[in-house]
C-alpha cells in the first residue's frame, strides 16, 4: 500500500472518528445531567421525608412519656357522680307524664308485647 493511500485515510478518518467522539461525549454529558438532576430530586426528597420522620418520632417518644408519666403518677380519686340536677330531672318527669298512657303501662304479665308484626308475616300472595 503506498504512503499516500495511508495518510489518505488517515486524513478521512481521524477528522470522522473526533466528530463522533465529539458527539458521543456531548451526548453523554447531556443524559449525565439528566440523571444527576432526578438523583438530586430524589435525595432531597428522601432527606424530607427522613426529617419528617424524625419529627413524629420525637413527637411519639414526647407522648409516650407523657402517657408513662401519667400512669406513674397517683389518680386523684373523683367524687361519684350525682344524679342530674332537679332541673333536669323536672324536665324528664314532664316529658313523661306528657306521653301517652299506653306507654307507661306494661301489656299482660308485665311482659311487652313479642309477637312480630303483622306486617311480615305471609299472606294470600306468598311470602315477601
Amino acid at each position: 500500500m503506498p504512503r499516500d493511500n495511508v495518510w489518505f485515510l488517515l486524513a478521512i478518518i481521524t477528522p470522522v472518528s473526533l466528530l463522533q467522539w465529539w458527539g458521543t461525549r456531548k451526548l453523554h454529558r447531556a443524559r449525565l445531567a439528566v440523571v444527576k438532576t432526578r438523583h438530586l430530586k430524589a435525595q432531597q426528597t428522601t432527606d424530607r421525608m427522613l426529617q419528617q420522620s424524625r419529627q413524629q418520632n420525637a413527637q411519639l417518644q414526647q407522648e409516650l412519656a407523657a402517657a408513662r408519666l401519667a400512669l406513674k403518677l397517683p389518680q386523684p380519686k373523683e367524687p361519684p357522680a350525682r344524679d342530674a340536677s332537679p332541673y333536669v330531672r323536672e324536665t324528664l318527669m314532664k316529658v313523661l307524664d306528657g306521653s301517652p298512657a299506653a306507654r307507661r303501662t306494661l301489656l299482660v304479665d308485665g311482659f311487652p308485647e313479642t309477637m312480630p308484626s303483622l306486617m311480615f308475616q305471609s299472606s294470600a300472595m306468598g311470602p315477601l
